[in-house]
């Protein structure tokens, strides 16, 4: 068996990972037996892969197909307008990039309500904002028709019961093939919608592979250092490297203290499991494991050489994008997709990405799958009649890549709002404004490499395809431990107070082991006994 499949474990997530609530592990039951099994009953709904376009490259297993160009010919995916009559439909997202112009002004909002046939009132909050909104919204009493809930939603699977409909009916098993582009989303990114033993969410599909540590090439290759480094000390030595205070360069400017960031990626090669691990029916979370105290000892060690950015502890997530996008720091954890966004929002660099070696060398490390939904869109409670509507839209938002709907989503109306060369459409001034309408962020269609140039999406596929084999994911999904649901922000502040101050340098990294003692009297060890009594009644 692969060491993938030995494993399974899993820690793509925050350093507070292990203590904070999965959307998968969370419940109504009293002990969470109930729960667990009425999850694992349950028919996810049937996969249907859209075949209406031929990729460049291949997918494969956790392999995402290619593409160099959007096809001369598209499909047509959606005849007449699906949701017509459906009046005003109410929807709350979050966004990372500038407001677009309001409906009233904005062409492309305009069009997209008239090719869907209903009056899409999109309420769009910043990033930093949104969690406030978010929660004075679920607290009042008029709730939009449609509403991107974030998967740290605290108590987000009694949020999703209590005000949100329950999908199964109408996206179980063979039903959701009414839906044939939400049918086109693996099972992967279903799973995150499971909840009280039924689908509460719609999901925005993200790729298993996760996080990256991408790299400025073209600063590495300037210094002639070695992009791939083949343990911790030649990435060490890279990072020295990278490094020049005094021309204002540095390696790095996350530590990963607040989630991902250095602290993952050392994770990674210290072979540290992704939340929890699980073997011979016995679970062992990542804080427990050695490679835990090995891998904050190295970020530690990386913050006392100054290799990171002087503003690493408080700087925003976009200052991090902009300080890799400038050469202030030349290497950066962020999400997949961020390798285009990184490379098409600051012209002219050169990104690359690398794999995890391990630690001590002589091998790979981790490459940690990630949630498989960016969040939870949850559907309003209504008549079958109004949930269908609201669905329809859903399944329009996930037409696939190679179709008009697809196009239209992404880059609005040709001539407009882009203008296409050699299958790629090139935003105009107008739609790199009007067309920042953020339904990726609220239905999606699953991910695919580019479309973009040949060299492009080589690199990129090439990467995907070495990550691919060294995959590990997290075996808690689909499980429920009440104390988890209950004390999994508590347990969460224990972490990563310790963390943070160990890698700041405050504390020893022998001091560890007590957090450790501590986060299992509180709880941890409580939550273990759950999910391991749930696991082995479910095999």
């Amino acid at each position: 068996m692969s060491r993938r499949g030995l494993l399974r474990g899993a820690g793509a997530l925050s350093l507070a990972a292990a203590a904070a609530p999965l959307v998968t592990a969370c419940g109504s039951g009293t002990d969470g037996t109930d729960t667990a099994a009425a999850n694992a009953r349950l028919k996810l709904p049937t996969y249907v892969p859209f075949t209406g376009v031929d990729p460049d490259l291949p997918a494969g297993e956790n392999l995402l197909p290619g593409f160099y160009g959007y096809p001369s010919d598209l499909v047509r995916a959606v005849s007449g307008k699906p949701a017509e009559g459906a009046g005003k439909v109410s929807i709350l997202v979050n966004t990372f990039t500038p407001v677009p112009p309001g409906a009233g002004s904005n062409r492309y909002w305009q069009q997209l309500n008239e090719r869907v046939g209903a009056e899409l009132a999109f309420n769009i909050v910043p990033d930093a904002d949104y969690g406030t909104k978010l929660t004075t919204t679920l607290a009042g009493g008029d709730l939009p028709d449609l509403v991107m809930l974030q998967s740290w939603t605290p108590n987000l699977p009694a949020v999703l019961k209590a005000k949100f409909a329950d999908l199964t009916p109408y996206l179980s098993g063979d039903a959701v093939k009414e839906y044939p582009f939400l049918a086109n989303i693996p099972e992967f990114s279903w799973r995150p919608m499971i909840a009280n033993g039924g689908i509460y969410g719609l999901p925005t599909p993200r790729a298993s592979i996760g996080n990256i540590m991408f790299t400025r090439d073209d600063l590495i290759a300037e210094r002639s250092l070695n992009p791939q480094p083949g343990s911790f000390a030649e990435f060490l030595e890279l990072c020295e490297g990278l490094t020049d205070a005094k021309a204002g360069r540095w390696a790095l400017g996350d530590t990963g203290v607040a989630g991902g960031g250095a602290l993952m990626f050392a994770l990674a090669m210290a072979g540290a499991p992704n939340g929890w691990a699980v073997k011979g029916g016995k679970f062992t979370n990542a804080v427990e494991s050695d490679a835990y105290p090995e891998a904050l000892d190295a970020v530690a060690g990386m913050v006392k050489k100054k290799l990171f950015h002087p503003d690493a502890f408080s700087a925003t997530f976009q200052q991090g994008r902009d300080w890799f996008g400038t050469g202030k720091i030349a290497l950066k954890v962020d999400g997949y997709a961020a390798w285009d966004i990184l490379r098409t929002t600051y012209q002219g660099i050169d990104v690359g990405a690398m794999t995890a070696p391990a630690f001590d060398g002589g091998g790979q490390g981790w490459q940690f799958t990630g949630p498989g939904s960016f969040a939870v869109t949850g559907v309003k409670k209504g008549d079958e009649k109004r949930i269908k509507q609201l669905l329809a839209i859903a399944n329009w938002m996930a037409a696939p890549f190679g179709t008009e709907e697809h196009l239209f989503r992404k880059f609005g109306a040709s001539g407009t709002d882009y203008t296409m060369k050699d299958g790629l459409p090139t935003p105009t001034k107008r739609g790199g404004t009007d067309v920042k309408i953020p339904m990726q962020y609220l239905v999606d269609s699953p991910p695919v490499i580019g479309p973009g140039g040949k060299a492009v999406v080589d690199k990129q596929y090439a990467f995907h395809r070495k990550a691919a084999p060294l995959l590990v994911e997290d075996p808690t999904v689909g499980l429920y431990a009440a104390t988890q649901a209950a004390k999994g922000q508590a347990l969460s502040k224990i972490l990563s107070g310790a963390v943070s101050e160990i890698v700041r340098g405050n504390k020893p990294v022998s001091d560890w082991s007590s957090v450790v003692r501590s986060w299992r009297q509180s709880g941890g060890d409580k939550v273990r006994k759950e999910y391991e009594t749930v696991y082995a009644q479910l095999r």
